[in-house]
């Protein structure tokens, strides 16, 4: 083998490493951070669907 020849290789190697590390990184303050608001949306959504189908009823074609 040439020496140096693993230098890029390797450099390429730890940069991906870093990027997928940092995605999940962020992914995972993401989901840290959202996952309270979710039984709140949930909560929202249920009740808006109640809201409309008593107030405005089913409309058939």
């Amino acid at each position: 083998m040439e020496p140096g020849k693993f230098g890029p290789v390797l450099g390429r190697i730890l940069g991906a490493l870093l990027l997928v590390l940092l995605v999940a990184g962020v992914a995972r303050a993401a989901y840290w951070l959202l996952a309270p608001l979710v039984p709140a949306v949930v909560v929202l959504i249920v009740l808006g669907a109640v809201y409309w189908i008593v107030f405005r009823g089913f409309r058939r074609r």
